[in-house]
């Protein structure tokens, strides 16, 4: 061949395979388009979540974004690009992630693979892109990766051992505590049982750093071993709550021997004054009578307490209440009364004896748990009975 015919044969041959290049480029769904196509318009999505200023606990990691979908008229499906950094400007990214396929309808969720880490602020930004075209980030949205609460056990102080009174304060000492802690509240558990599997008291108070006293002024049983053990919680936004706290125990004292046993009916009860114990609602009104009048573990004993408590209170509106079943009940002026429980024209009841009836303790209290109108049928309430009619 000719070097003029070798010439020609191979310019026929580049301008051939020119033509192919041609043929395979003007194809939209080409990996080899590098550069936008003219006329395709990709909407800017929108990052919805976190939104601006949010603060993500560790409750809430790894973070989930939230993107409102768009639309595009170009023939080449899209994904989402998202980008999180620890500056605005976006020049620390702490995590990029391309090909998020869209969901169906109007929002897209992505799960990021791990936490974040706590105590920074965070940007993240996302755009729509097909290879060949893409759209404007996202405005930017600012959130806040909160540090942990976290909450040692504290310290269950006082009382322990015999202790001299039947209505203690409990110290509680502050625990350890990191991160940003709100309002701490703690929770005190009293019960006969180590394994504390029935309850005797449970009692709230807010936290003052470091020792807080509670005066529960409840009264426990005589010559009684109890266990007790503390926790707190934040009840911020954390929701943190500690361990408890290892577990203490006291011991109530016995009570001085009654004095000889009296007779019974609604006449003269033991040799104190009860009508000199006022008429102001609360426990010290209770335990003022029963130092009065109590003398021996019996619901009829118990009683006297309750019916003179209700009518030093009559001017309060407190009365007696009915218990036609039951236990701690009984029988006097042709009704069935509970023995240890005053009642308000409401429903609302007060439990005024703890440890009550036969056998029982009797001790002075003042329970207002069930004092709420309805918590009985207001059928059941009695107006206050002068305590000296038989």
């Amino acid at each position: 061949m000719s070097i003029r015919a070798r010439w020609v044969t191979a310019l026929l041959l580049a301008v051939l395979s020119t033509a192919c290049d041609v043929s395979k480029s003007s194809n939209p769904l080409s990996p080899t388009i590098s550069g936008p196509i003219a006329g395709v318009n990709i909407g800017t999505p929108a990052a919805l979540e976190p939104g601006q200023g949010w603060q993500i606990f560790m409750r809430d990691q790894p973070v989930k974004l939230l993107i409102q979908n768009v639309t595009s008229n170009s023939v080449r499906p899209f994904t989402f690009t998202v980008e999180i950094a620890s500056d605005s400007g976006f020049s620390s990214i702490v995590f990029k992630r391309t090909g998020i396929a869209p969901s169906p309808g109007d929002t897209t969720s992505f799960l990021l693979p791990d936490p974040l880490a706590t105590g920074r602020s965070y940007w993240w930004r996302v755009r729509a892109e097909d290879g060949a075209n893409s759209s404007d980030y996202s405005a930017p949205q600012k959130f806040d990766a909160i540090t942990p609460v976290v909450l040692g056990p504290p310290g269950a102080h006082n009382p322990q051992g015999a202790i001299n009174t039947s209505t203690p304060q409990f110290e509680l000492i502050s625990p350890a505590e990191s991160g940003p802690v709100g309002r701490t509240v703690y929770t005190v558990q009293v019960s006969k049982q180590s394994s504390f599997a029935q309850l005797d008291g449970l009692f709230f108070t807010d936290e003052v750093r470091p020792l807080t006293v509670l005066a529960p002024n409840y009264r426990f049983s005589d010559s009684t071993t109890y266990y007790w053990r503390v926790q707190v919680k934040d009840t911020g936004d954390s929701n943190a709550v500690s361990p408890w706290s290892g577990t203490q125990s006291f011991v109530t004292p016995t009570p001085a021997p009654p004095p000889p046993v009296g007779g019974g009916g609604g006449g003269p009860v033991g040799g104190g004054n009860w009508q000199a114990c006022g008429s102001t609602p609360g426990y010290a009104l209770v335990d003022c009578v029963r130092s009065a009048v109590y003398i021996q573990s019996t619901e009829a004993n118990a009683f006297q307490i309750t019916k003179r408590v209700a009518w030093l209170l009559r001017g309060q509106g407190y009365g007696l209440l009915i218990k036609n079943g039951g236990e701690n009940i009984i029988q006097w002026q042709g009704y069935s009364f509970s023995v240890s429980r005053i009642a308000r024209p409401d429903g609302g009841i007060i439990k005024v004896l703890s440890d009550a009836g036969n056998g029982g303790t009797n001790g002075a209290a003042w329970d207002e748990s069930l004092n709420y109108p309805g918590s009985v049928s207001p059928s059941l309430y009695v107006p206050a009975i002068n305590p000296d009619l038989p």
